[in-house]
């Protein structure tokens, strides 16, 4: 075989190889292959890298860089307004969305860097789960349970109101409340009243419960053995009967 037929040939084989095509330029995924190796892959990714970046043509400077800052670049195609709404969660607020998204690919669903909870305790500390007695959904890591994360109309980006959240699971409770059944005839109020340690809030059940953890039974502030001293934080003025 002569020596130009063997250039011949080996040219050919280039051709045929994986990522090689005639006249094209080497594409961002020739070297950036592993930004669709994910068990789950941002459509942004199969939509093209010029999707999201600019300066992704050879030899065009500078570097490859966002054609827009986030996250108005992730509102070209998410709905703002399903994720941005009265009170934001402030990674929302800052305009932080790669800081619990990546832009790529993920392992996790929804493209999250980690599993919840460990995604929420890279900001939140676990500590407040470090206590005698830890509300069951906070215990099983179902953060999203009770909160949202993007945005809520209510503090704490709850998904609902605190009293509507407790009685989805403790829809029995109500009447067999120990300030329920305050005296025959009376009744203590559980809502819709001020509350007097929190400054423009009504009562509801984190006035006497942290919705997390405690050190004390039912996730009580004070030790249930001692309800008198749970009842003097509001009514410290009543002078109790030696």
């Amino acid at each position: 075989m002569g020596h130009r037929k063997r250039l011949l040939l080996f040219a050919l084989s280039l051709l045929l190889l994986p990522g090689i095509s005639r006249g094209a330029d080497p594409t961002c995924l020739d070297c950036h292959a592993d930004k669709k190796q994910h068990k789950v892959v941002h459509p942004a990714v199969e939509m093209g890298c010029e999707s999201c970046h600019v300066g992704t043509h050879k030899g065009e400077m500078p570097a490859p860089k966002l054609s827009a800052n986030t996250p108005d670049l992730c509102f070209t195609c998410h709905d703002k307004d399903q994720i941005v709404k009265a009170l934001p969660h402030a990674p929302v607020r800052d305009g932080m969305c790669t800081t619990c998204h990546d832009p790529h690919g993920s392992g996790q669903p929804k493209l999250l860097p980690a599993p919840v909870p460990d995604l929420c305790f890279t900001c939140h500390s676990a500590d407040t789960l470090v206590k005698k007695n830890v509300h069951l959904t906070a215990a099983q890591g179902k953060c999203l349970t009770c909160h949202a994360p993007h945005a809520s109309a209510s503090a704490y980006v709850l998904t609902q109101l605190v009293e509507e959240h407790c009685i989805s699971c403790h829809d029995d409770i109500t009447d067999k409340h120990v300030l329920a059944r305050v005296s025959p005839g009376d009744r203590h109020p559980l809502q819709g009243k001020p509350d007097p340690l929190r400054t423009g809030k009504n009562l509801a059940c984190a006035s006497c419960h942290n919705p997390h953890a405690e050190g004390q039974g039912k996730a009580e502030p004070l030790s249930k053995r001692d309800p008198g001293a749970l009842c003097l934080r509001c009514h410290h003025k009543i002078k109790v009967a030696p």
